[in-house]
């Protein structure tokens, strides 16, 4: 767990319980989409950047305070437990290598690399230090937020009214949502269509890293993994 243990069963099907994991979930699930949504698709003016800045904020801390304040969880120091990171870092490395491996055999060839360099340069990717450093911040620090939201605080709201199975998949479903929006601007619909497989399998994996293990750092580790396969393509098709 990420702020505490899970509650009991017998405490998550409290119908107060119940409700809370619902509104908590309304609250939060559809932020991260909607707030990168309006930054992609909106206009440029003061509105958008102010929308997804308070997105950005309330990812990270109104989880915690839904989690402490309204279901009353008491606040443990995060945990590292060895046994969870092995498998985190050998499923990162996999997907990697298949990330990596997808793009070069197959979608390479058929991608309009002065077309993308054109895109980048016009949203101030112009160096290899400059993409290094978003490259730094996506890897390290937004897969982590991605992990607190996604995997943590949702399958635990989620698990209050279905099973853990059902839950790992609908938490899959939302992350996979999220990046497809994302992606919609950038890339054609086919190059959009196979990463969302690959952003659905992957959450699934970083879901049932998450259940099995009971914390995100395994998934944490597996998704930095997944994002240096993703990164590697960036740098290659960019600069390569």
């Amino acid at each position: 767990m990420f702020l505490s243990n899970p509650m009991s069963s017998r405490q998550r099907s409290s119908l107060s319980y119940r409700w809370s994991a619902l509104i908590g979930l309304i609250l939060i699930a559809p932020v991260p989409t909607l707030g990168v949504g309006l930054a992609v698709f909106g206009d440029s003016g003061p509105v958008s950047s102010i929308v997804w800045m308070f997105a950005k904020v309330w990812l990270l801390v109104g989880p915690g305070l839904w989690w402490i304040l309204v279901q009353k969880h008491p606040i443990e120091r995060p945990t590292i437990h060895v046994n969870g990171l092995i498998p985190g870092v050998l499923s990162g490395l996999l997907l990697s290598l298949i990330i990596f491996s997808a793009y070069w055999f197959i979608a390479r060839p058929y991608m309009d690399f002065t077309a993308l360099r054109t895109f980048t340069s016009q949203v101030g990717i112009t160096s290899v230090s400059v993409y290094l450093g978003l490259v730094l911040y996506l890897t390290v620090l937004n897969s982590l937020i991605e992990e607190y939201v996604f995997r943590w605080f949702m399958i635990e709201q989620l698990k209050a009214w279905l099973s853990p199975l059902i839950a790992i998949i609908v938490s899959a479903i939302i992350f996979t949502i999220h990046h497809t929006v994302v992606l919609s601007a950038y890339v054609p619909w086919y190059f959009n269509l196979l990463a969302s497989v690959g952003v659905f399998t992957g959450g699934l994996l970083w879901s049932f890293l998450y259940q099995r293990y009971g914390q995100i750092w395994p998934c944490y580790l597996s998704h930095i993994g997944a994002d240096i396969g993703v990164f590697l393509i960036g740098y290659h098709a960019l600069f390569g």
